[in-house]
């Protein structure tokens, strides 16, 4: 397997893959869907908090952006990480067949293997730090696995959580889910009710949220494993 971290401008991309081309052709996607946004973007679609209005010849990368969005009910660029990470692995695999490939774009991730491979969760000083992870297998790829946490990153929150784990079919949908959920947990005492909050939502298949020494799950997880990597805080991605 190669491991690559690469970045442009500020995306900080880091690609796990069975040939180098593979990487390469990872990258090109990057710069090109970064470019379709920066074209298109206008203030209000950069700041705004809650979903905007689109153009109806908007390129697909903002339509997808706008479907998590609303889905959420939080601004299109909450979802950027994990759409262009969705788009870089998926314009791969159709050009090259890997048999794995997992871009990590700021801490959200879309993953395609048909190999078994386990993906750590990570929660900053949380004392369940490098304690779990999730196995992922053929049967459970494609996947958006995206997190948000209100004491780690540069990203708004609203909330107190340690890290909010969401997965869906579709990466914006995952990445604005996750977005919403760290903001409306304020403590301990809310993770049931944020849970009960995502099921339902379309496209949405299942979560993990973590504060302090507490953990709820709920739908369709992967196999939550205890974490053998030692080095994983070495791997995480700063920002």
């Amino acid at each position: 397997m190669i491991i690559r971290t690469l970045q442009y401008k500020d995306s900080k991309i880091k690609i796990l893959a069975d040939e180098e081309k593979v990487i390469d052709t990872v990258y090109e996607e990057v710069v090109i869907q970064r470019t379709i946004i920066e074209n298109y973007a206008d203030e209000e679609f950069l700041s705004s908090l809650v979903p905007v209005e689109i153009k109806k010849n908007a390129p697909l990368i903002i339509k997808e952006m706008t479907i998590g969005a609303k889905i959420a009910g939080v601004g299109q660029m909450a979802t950027v990480a994990g759409v262009i990470a969705e788009f870089a692995v998926k314009r791969a695999i159709a050009v090259h067949k890997p048999a794995v490939l997992i871009v990590e774009n700021g801490g959200d991730i879309f993953a395609y293997t048909k190999k078994k491979i386990n993906v750590g969760l990570f929660s900053g000083e949380n004392k369940l730090k490098d304690k779990l992870c999730f196995g992922l297998t053929e049967g459970n790829t494609p996947v958006s696995i995206c997190s948000s946490s209100s004491v780690m990153g540069h990203s708004l929150s609203f909330g107190k959580c340690d890290l909010a784990v969401v997965l869906s079919e579709k990466a914006s949908v995952a990445d604005g889910l996750c977005t919403a959920a760290a903001n409306k947990v304020k403590g301990c005492g809310d993770i049931k009710e944020v849970l009960e909050w995502l099921v339902g939502k379309e496209y949405f298949l299942g979560a993990v949220i973590i504060v302090d020494d507490k953990i709820g799950m709920i739908g369709d997880v992967p196999r939550l494993m205890k974490n053998e990597d030692f080095g994983l805080e070495g791997k995480v991605t700063k920002l």
